[in-house]
């Protein structure tokens, strides 16, 4: 069964089709229509759809919706992902991802999933988009003491927390 990875929604226990599994068992039924039950959406093509709720992210079944709900932009790549549809913003969300960027070394050490975006730079790069200001001591925190992509999604989300223009 072709697909863009073992991460997308045909394969996740939020999707009404898999009956609350994981896994390939039921991506050949056709007696319910592939739909999020965290998101409260038809998915068009769950193969080549993704989230960091997926069980490959967050195993321990987190219900609360973190970051957008992406699919495959075409590319020869597993990891060329764009988003479909942006994360729902509500108090409860945002308050989810903030309780995440606490144990973001955690989730950074447990990520091991090859396909990007990870769950800890999905938490960072939300509460970017969401101009959080309670993340902002935290993300700075990121910024000043890793490196590399890190530096980078970490500085991009605190321009956006500020609200400043990136090209200045």
């Amino acid at each position: 069964m072709p697909n863009g990875g073992s991460d997308c929604c045909g394969t996740c226990w939020f999707n009404r089709r898999n009956h609350g599994e994981k896994g390939y068992s039921r991506a050949e039924d056709t007696d319910v229509d592939p739909y999020c039950e965290i998101r409260h959406v038809l998915i068009e093509n769950p193969f080549w759809t993704y989230c960091a709720n997926h069980p490959h992210r967050r195993p321990e079944r987190d219900p609360i919706p973190i970051g957008p709900l992406m699919r495959h932009s075409g590319g020869g790549s597993s990891n060329d992902r764009e988003v479909w549809i942006a994360s729902p913003d509500t108090e409860e969300i945002r308050q989810h991802l903030l309780d995440l960027l606490d144990r973001l070394p955690t989730h950074i050490a447990k990520d091991r999933y090859p396909a990007r975006p990870g769950l800890a730079e999905v938490v960072v790069r939300q509460l970017g988009e969401f101009r959080e200001t309670r993340a902002e001591k935290r993300i700075r925190w990121i910024s000043e003491n890793l490196q590399g992509p890190w530096a980078d999604i970490a500085n991009s989300a605190l321009i956006s927390i500020r609200g400043e223009d990136e090209n200045s």
